[in-house]
């Protein structure tokens, strides 16, 4: 065999194994996007769902204005004073409520759900944090829990296909972010601080609110180098 024949076998061979690993990436981009359509779509529908099943979603929404114009009310029936006017304004709109027991989501019990307008997303908050549930939703890390008095960390990834929390990267101080129990009150929360961190700490989660029902958004950096920390009150 000459040698100019054997160089363009082996550069055969090598367009060969080259278009092999293209299809091979092109066929994971592709599944990929397909696995995000599937699961923002049972998404979609579990919040459909969950919103029947969690009467009057709708009507018990606190936001910071509402808090605000029941200032005085909430001032004559507050007894304690380490809980904020949120936290009091959370448990009054719960007292003609009943917690609910949702269906279970991809098989993971859900304490409610999260919605960020600016970035687009909408999921429901998984009870429990693990690798698998990760791959499907986004997690309670840390904390007492979606509207309860505390920090509660709320983790998800960022992916490239942009499920969960890959565009939190858009999130800044003000932008808002929603979060529904399963009393059918819904709190919105104010981003007021946003870091990098490495992989490792973990000082974030125990930040004292005195009493207000706050929360942290975590996920990896575009890289996984670092952490991206959202604080929300």
């Amino acid at each position: 065999m000459s040698a100019e024949k054997a160089y363009k076998n082996i550069l055969n061979v090598f367009f060969i194994i080259l278009f092999i690993i293209l299809i091979g990436i092109v066929g994971y981009i592709i599944y990929q996007f397909i696995s995000a359509k599937i699961i923002n779509n049972d998404s979609e529908e579990y919040i459909a769902e969950f919103t029947n099943e969690i009467e009057n979603v709708e009507e018990n929404v606190i936001t910071d204005e509402s808090v605000a114009e029941e200032e005085t009310d909430i001032a004559e029936t507050n007894t304690s004073t380490t809980q904020s006017k949120k936290a009091t304004k959370v448990k009054t709109s719960r007292t003609s409520s009943t917690k609910k027991t949702a269906n279970k989501y991809y098989g993971y019990d859900v304490s409610g759900y999260i919605s960020i307008p600016k970035t687009g997303i909408k999921y429901p908050i998984i009870s429990t944090l693990s690798k698998k549930a990760l791959e499907k939703g986004v997690c309670v890390e840390y904390g007492p829990g979606p509207n309860e008095p505390g920090n509660t960390v709320i983790a998800g990834h960022n992916y490239l296909n942009r499920l969960f929390f890959s565009k939190n990267k858009n999130l800044n101080a003000g932008d808002k972010v929603y979060i529904t129990d399963l009393y059918g009150v819904t709190v919105e929360y104010t981003i007021y601080n946003k870091y990098e961190t490495s992989q490792q700490d973990t000082s974030y989660f125990y930040r004292d609110t005195a009493g207000a029902p706050e929360i942290t958004l975590a996920t990896c950096s575009q890289n996984s180098s670092a952490r991206l920390i959202l604080w929300a009150k």
